[in-house]
């Protein structure tokens, strides 16, 4: 495309962390990556923390505040998304500020499709069920008037 990405996510693991702080990082400032966040959900990676991000200024990445909300949660603001990147509970969350709530995760929205799946077939499936009933209240009008006009005859 020409233009490098505004927002890199590294999730740490045990073969790649010490590459993604050092070597990955200096590539990705070089390349002009706005912003390069790593996320490590045990916090047992050299930085220690679940969370970490760096702001590309002047082409050196400067470390972006994170802020510890609660003993188990931390929060750095994302200029590139516009979203707050959260670490709570165990899992990455992304806050949006202007609409106050997190974003869905691939579960919960996996959970909404499922549910709207299933409400779907069930509004079909009634749907169904009401033509059928229809066509044989029709049917059993037709044939009352054939039985009328044949009683007429």
């Amino acid at each position: 495309q020409g233009k490098p990405p505004d927002f890199v996510l590294e999730v740490a693991s045990d073969s790649t962390y010490r590459r993604d702080a050092t070597v990955k990082r200096a590539d990705y400032a070089r390349m002009g990556v706005l912003e390069y966040w790593r996320f490590d959900p045990d916090g047992e990676q050299p930085h220690r923390t679940p969370l970490a991000g760096d702001r590309l200024v002047n082409g050196l990445y400067e470390p972006i505040p994170i802020h510890r909300t609660d003993e188990d949660a931390y929060r750095g603001r994302s200029d590139a998304l516009g979203l707050d990147l959260c670490w709570e509970e165990g899992e990455l969350r992304l806050w949006d500020p202007v609409g106050q709530r997190y974003l869905h995760t691939f579960p919960e929205l996996s959970a909404h499709a499922a549910d709207a799946e299933a409400r779907a077939a069930d509004a079909e499936a009634r749907g169904q069920r009401l033509e059928e009933e229809l066509a044989r209240e029709r049917l059993a009008r037709i044939e009352a008037e054939s039985r009328l006009r044949n009683q007429e005859d």
